[in-house]
């Protein structure tokens, strides 16, 4: 089949023909061609109805020229009205992320024709006639064809808006809880405090009607390692973190009560070096425990007469502390309090001695924080015990 064009031409004489006259052109090739533009055209119509993304399309001067179904959906309003607004119309009632107005200037589409360029997945909220809010997501690009300005598409996003709203509440929730369990954490250990500290108040009134120094001396032995296990939860109390505390501070405390407790000069040096070291509760304790045995211990026998051992010119501890997280399954501590005094008793076996300090190191270092007591005699004491942490403390 060939589409062809005829032209006729009658000739006429006393009122009737007499002569036709035609020529016939070719137009095949033009009625194919406007046959596959009504086919193209249709194809567009079909994907542009059809298209799972809302799309509006404008004019140079940003009014809208056309808009599919899904965008009819989308934004509420009626293809008639969508063809009668412009891409900064007031009609549209658009809010941000936070609630607030979002002014044209900030639109995606506005931007786009402003900019001359792409301006990708803009949040917004379509407040539509009824009241009705849905949350879609806008990408706007210019469209490089005469009379055209720029293609807007929109996706509703309001599924995931809203699971974003409640996992937000849930997490505020959570926040809310979690906070409400650190206050009452922290009034747990302000409590336990005060009451061992009511109880090292008790242990002194009671020192105060013993008259035997041996006595007196017990007493106060009593009341240091009460004290240092109040003084973990005053150190929890006011630390941000109440899992955790740093040794620096608690062992500079520690050196503190012990100095005015046992009414010791400054003659004695102490050096701590613990900075950066953290412990949990389940260890601190006995720690706290241990270290005031030996402090007592260093601070009563390590130095007669206030002197340190032959070679040496000044008094001194020295305690440090370090954790290896790379240690075992939950990482490694090492403790070590040395001092440079005269040194125990070369015939002392101090893991079967019946002194009550030294057997509470023990009991404490092997028994229960499952660690390993080394005692170096070679240049004054120096006990060092390395434990296992048991719960990751390292983050």
């Amino acid at each position: 089949k060939i589409w062809v064009q005829s032209i006729g031409r009658a000739v006429y004489s006393g009122g009737k023909v007499v002569k036709l006259a035609g020529t016939f052109q070719n137009i095949d090739k033009y009625k194919r061609a406007e046959a596959a533009l009504q086919v193209s055209h249709e194809k567009y119509r079909v994907l542009f109805e059809s298209f799972p993304l809302g799309i509006s399309i404008s004019d140079k001067s940003g009014k809208i020229i056309e808009g599919n179904r899904q965008a009819e959906e989308l934004l509420g309003i009626t293809r008639e009205a969508h063809a009668q607004r412009r891409i900064d119309s007031k009609e549209w009632q658009i809010i941000r992320k936070d609630g607030t107005p979002m002014p044209a200037a900030e639109y995606a589409s506005t931007r786009a024709l402003r900019e001359n360029r792409l301006i990708e997945n803009i949040d917004m909220c379509i407040v539509k006639d009824k009241g009705e809010i849905t949350w879609i997501s806008v990408t706007a690009a210019p469209i490089p064809l005469e009379g055209y300005g720029v293609a807007i598409t929109y996706g509703d996003i309001t599924e995931r808006k809203q699971a974003e709203s409640q996992r937000e509440a849930a997490l505020e929730a959570l926040h809310a809880a979690l906070a409400g369990k650190e206050v009452l954490l922290k009034e747990v250990h302000h409590r336990v405090k005060n009451n061992l500290a009511a109880i090292i108040g008790l242990l002194q009134l009671q020192r105060e009607m013993v008259t035997d120094p041996a006595a007196v001396a017990q007493f106060i032995e009593l009341e240091g390692r009460i004290r240092s296990m109040a003084l973990v939860h005053e150190t929890l109390y006011g630390s941000e973190s109440l899992a955790r505390i740093e040794l620096q501070d608690f062992l500079e405390a520690l050196i503190a009560k012990l100095r005015a407790a046992l009414a010791l000069g400054r003659d004695v040096r102490i050096d701590v070096s613990a900075t950066g070291v953290e412990m949990g509760l389940d260890c601190a304790i006995p720690c706290g425990l241990i270290l005031n045995e030996l402090l007592t211990n260093a601070f009563k026998y390590a130095f007669p007469g206030g002197q340190p051992r032959a070679g040496e010119k000044t008094c001194a501890i020295t305690i440090t502390a370090a954790w290896d997280g790379n240690a075992g399954d939950n990482g490694v501590y090492t403790l070590t309090v040395a001092d440079n005094g005269v040194g125990l008793p070369v015939d002392l076996d101090w893991a079967k001695t019946k002194t009550l300090g030294l057997r509470l190191v023990r009991m404490l270092g092997e028994y229960q924080l499952k660690g390993r007591i080394e005692l170096d005699r070679s240049q004054g004491t120096s006990f060092r015990l390395v434990f296992a942490s048991r719960q990751r403390e390292k983050g």
